[in-house]
């Protein structure tokens, strides 16, 4: 079996299995989670568009340093971002995976006729009835149901 230069063995990781997920819902556990999830992603939005005004603020803060030869200021970091990822992993730790914050998407692991796929919402939707398959994502989304 040949490998890379660099040692890699494209078949090596095409066998490799991921970590398994640590919990597969339902539809109905998706969908009984909505209500709280919209306002946990309502407040991620606003937190993130928090943390864009903060950075863009300190960019003009730098570039006026910059033409006057003064010193950058450390940044210390945001006490949004940091609010931002509290709030990602507890949702991660519930078993649910932001996939953007901006549209509101997230993913459910799910088990269809015995295998794994993402029961797939966004905000904005009423109920959970989409899910697409691991490596597909929200564009593969395909219905639940057939009417």
């Amino acid at each position: 079996m040949s490998t890379c230069g660099d040692g890699y063995n494209p078949r090596a990781m095409r066998k490799r299995r991921r970590k398994p997920f640590q919990r597969y819902f339902t539809v109905a556990e998706a969908n009984a989670l909505l209500p709280e999830l919209r306002v946990k992603l309502l407040r991620l939005q606003a937190m993130l568009q928090r943390l864009r005004e903060e950075y863009a603020e300190k960019e003009l803060e730098l570039l006026k340093l910059e033409r006057t030869n003064g010193k950058h200021p450390e940044w210390e970091g945001s006490s949004v971002a940091r609010e931002i990822h509290k709030a990602v992993d507890e949702l991660h730790k519930m078993g649910i995976l932001i996939k953007d914050i901006d549209e509101g998407i997230v993913d459910f692991p799910h088990l269809r006729d015995g295998r794994e796929v993402m029961l797939c919402w966004r905000l904005g939707e009423d109920r959970v009835q989409y899910y697409h398959e691991l490596d597909t994502g929200f564009r593969g989304r395909k219905p639940l149901w057939e009417d």
